[in-house]
């Protein structure tokens, strides 16, 4: 019995990698977004907070279109 090619192992750990960036990307921006309520930190701050995500969400999305093109020379 065989396991999964190279190119799916290497593909299904860049899924994972992109799952967790997306994850941990939430996980950090949501609590800020409570702290800097709860705090009154300045709006250019929460924004700046904002803008670190949003760029993030940018990569994953590269990320996300490197492994779609993996899978397209794959098949």
């Amino acid at each position: 019995m065989t396991g999964p090619s190279d190119t799916t192992a290497e593909i299904a750990r860049r899924q994972r990698r992109v799952a967790m960036l997306i994850i941990g990307t939430f996980v950090i921006w949501v609590p800020m977004q409570a702290l800097g309520a709860y705090f009154g930190l300045p709006v250019r701050l929460m924004g700046l907070i904002d803008i670190a995500a949003l760029a993030v969400l940018a990569w994953a999305l590269i990320l996300l279109v490197g492994v779609w093109r993996m899978r397209r020379k794959e098949d």
